[in-house]
């Protein structure tokens, strides 16, 4: 989905530990950039830091932001089958004070990168990094804005500190069965009641994980409603740009 011609775009892995477990996220910066910048974690899928995701931080290092892709099952540990995804996800998802730890020490590694301005630190989630990141805002870690691709919304971290102050973009599926209009509607009211200044964006026809380039191969591989739409992606992504582009002027 990116051009990776750009040679003044490089990527480092970044380890950080928690309770002896390493986690190996990936930054990407536009080494020719002077001075500091916002940041960006990516929060991934299910399947674990892919290289999806990877991509993802590529991308928005071309954009003139840090992308950090975190890693929130250690050891870079990812999956191409469901089953062990679901296992992974519900082993640290499932377990929110292990959550809430693994996402504030990436979120502490990407804000002490020397390229990034620890005042400026936007997230992105992709399906159930999206939960992840509507969760950890809801549980009162504020960030300068947050956007959701096909995040899912049936177990959210309920809403402990309000007035939510960070503004949220969700992008979904409105032929996604994962996450049905209804829930996601449900909670953006929700939202909107805790303070939230919280956009929902609903593409009629998209099924689930419709940004994500793989999405396609791996619904007919599993028998999955996994569709990936080259157009929303785009579009998507643009918006995404955008609304960092009103927060950061970058």
């Amino acid at each position: 989905m990116t051009d990776s011609s750009n040679a003044a775009i490089q990527s480092r892995t970044i380890p950080y530990t928690l309770d002896g477990v390493t986690m190996q996220g990936v930054l990407a910066a536009d080494s020719s950039q002077k001075g500091k910048r916002p940041g960006v974690l990516v929060v991934h899928e299910w399947w674990g830091r892919t290289p999806f995701v990877e991509d993802r931080a590529h991308a928005l290092a071309e954009l003139g932001y840090v992308g950090f892709a975190l890693d929130l099952f250690g050891d870079a540990k990812q999956t191409d089958n469901p089953t062990d995804a679901s296992a992974m996800s519900q082993e640290v998802g499932g377990n929110l004070p292990l959550l809430t730890q693994r996402f504030v020490a990436a979120l502490h590694a990407l804000k002490s990168q020397p390229e990034v301005d620890p005042d400026k630190i936007a997230v992105i989630g992709y399906c159930f990094g999206g939960t992840v990141a509507l969760s950890m805002i809801r549980q009162g870690i504020n960030a300068a804005a947050l956007v959701t691709f096909h995040a899912g919304v049936s177990s959210l971290a309920p809403i402990v500190h309000e007035p939510i102050t960070t503004p949220i973009h969700m992008f979904t599926g409105g032929n996604d069965p994962f996450v049905p209009t209804e829930q996601v509607m449900a909670v953006e009211d929700e939202m909107k009641k805790a303070g939230a200044n919280i956009q929902v964006t609903i593409y009629p026809n998209a099924q689930h994980s419709f940004t994500n380039p793989a999405a396609t191969a791996k619904g007919k591989q599993f028998d999955l409603p996994l569709v990936y739409d080259d157009v929303l992606a785009k579009d998507s992504w643009n918006q995404m740009h955008q609304f960092f582009r009103e927060k950061f002027g970058v």
